[in-house]
């Protein structure tokens, strides 16, 4: 299964892309929201996107509103980052996003929410 991680942290996206590739997923990699945007159009084989909020060029918010607005068909969308402002999670949600999991988080916890995605009908 194919999983995009966008995520300007360059640390927080190796550890992500460690975690995954242990578990055999094919792991592409955005550094921001733009670059983020050209591999879901160019993709469509992805099983998941992983994506930071706060991020330059175009955040994560902003790009899930983007998907939704041009109509992409694209795999569920996972934000993982440190805000936990309740109206940006239900702005979120509107957007598409499928889940919010907040930053420090355990790989455990990481990886079990990453398997429950991909693995529902």
């Amino acid at each position: 299964m194919k999983v995009l991680i966008i995520e300007d942290s360059e640390d927080f996206r190796s550890k992500m892309r460690s975690l995954l590739e242990v578990l055999d997923y094919e792991v592409l990699e955005a550094s921001d929201g733009l670059e983020g945007m050209e591999m879901i159009k160019s993709q469509s084989d992805l099983s998941l996107i992983i994506s930071d909020l706060h991020m330059p060029n175009l955040d994560g918010l902003t790009m899930c509103k983007k998907i939704q607005s041009e109509n992409i068909e694209t795999a569920p969308i996972l934000m993982v980052t440190t805000e936990a402002n309740p109206k940006l999670k239900k702005e979120g949600t509107s957007a598409g996003i499928y889940k919010w999991i907040l930053k420090p988080v355990s790989d455990k916890k990481f990886l079990t929410m990453v398997e429950k995605i991909v693995s529902k009908p």
